[in-house]
C-alpha cells in the first residue's frame, strides 16, 4: 500500500489548522462537545465502511 495514503492532503491540514484555530476559542463543554460529536462520526464512518465491506460480493 502506498504509504502516501496514510498522510494529509494539503487541505486536510488546512482543516486541521482552522479547527486548532477554533479551539482556542472554546469554552472547556464546547471542546467536549465537539470530541463527543466527531468521536461519533468516526464511528458512524467505521459502521459505513464495514457494512460496504459485507455487501461487496468477493
Amino acid at each position: 500500500m502506498d504509504s502516501t495514503a496514510f498522510e494529509l492532503t494539503l487541505e486536510q491540514q488546512f482543516q486541521i489548522r482552522l479547527m486548532e484555530e477554533s479551539a482556542h476559542n472554546m469554552s472547556r463543554e464546547q471542546m467536549i462537545e465537539t470530541l463527543i460529536q466527531a468521536s461519533r462520526l468516526l464511528m458512524v464512518k467505521d459502521n459505513v465502511i464495514r457494512n460496504m465491506i459485507k455487501q461487496c460480493p468477493l
